[in-house]
């Protein structure tokens, strides 16, 4: 029973959601799971549970694999580490560490990439939030690639479920399909709306074509035909 509580712990958080690429739902119990490892511990005392050596846990069409997987029960906080690589459908992560903090947050460190659909993550360090409308948080920046563009910036966030992201220290935005590249010292960009959106303020600047726009803020609509008009 507490074995299982490990590797269902680790892989409900990995199956909640993803960095710019929204992960599917959780598992449910019914689903079978399985660990093996060259070694496996439990100290009834601390409540600690730990793996070592060729780490790999399943759960139904999930699997994540690792050096060095501990989980502690008491705390439900449980970490995996050791050239990370986790799949769920069509989700992928790599990283060098994974934490989760129960099943409201987790936090993935390490020459981090995450892969969802048609985006992808890249950064040094990812917290997740599932509850939050999907919340991502890259305190030390990163990059988002989908087939729409790519946004950089020193600090990156966003809410997956919105479509919605803001980029804060050298924002930086790409949209080769729409030959649109622009900057500022922060950007928010607006997926969801009916006409969607990006705004940039400090420095902004906007380049199009032979077309080059400069304001301290910018609002930029990004039309269907590939233009771009800005106020």
């Amino acid at each position: 029973m507490t074995t299982k509580r490990l590797y269902r712990s680790i892989l409900l958080l990995l199956t909640a959601g993803a960095v710019c690429t929204a992960v599917a739902a959780a598992p449910q119990n019914t689903e079978q799971t399985t660990l093996s490892a060259d070694r496996l511990t439990y100290d009834t005392r601390t409540g600690v549970i730990t793996a070592e050596g060729g780490v790999r846990m399943e759960q139904g069409t999930g699997h994540i694999e690792g050096a060095h997987a501990s989980y502690n029960t008491k705390t439900q906080e449980g970490t995996i580490e050791g050239a990370v690589r986790a799949q769920r459908d069509d989700m992928q992560l790599s990283c060098d560490r994974l934490l989760a903090a129960g099943q409201e947050h987790w936090q993935a460190s390490g020459s981090v990439r995450m892969v969802k659909a048609d985006r992808t993550f890249t950064g040094s360090l990812v917290d997740y939030y599932p509850t939050q409308d999907d919340h991502i948080l890259a305190s030390s920046g990163g990059t988002i690639t989908s087939t729409d563009g790519i946004l950089s910036a020193d600090h990156l966030e966003g809410w997956l479920k919105q479509s919605r992201f803001t980029g804060l220290g050298n924002a930086h935005l790409m949209c080769p399909a729409r030959d649109l590249e622009g900057g500022g010292d922060r950007m928010d960009y607006y997926g969801n709306d009916p006409k969607p959106y990006v705004v940039l303020d400090g420095n902004a600047w906007v380049f199009q074509g032979n077309n080059m726009a400069r304001s301290n803020h910018m609002t930029v609509y990004l039309a269907e035909d590939g233009t771009a008009m800005t106020e």
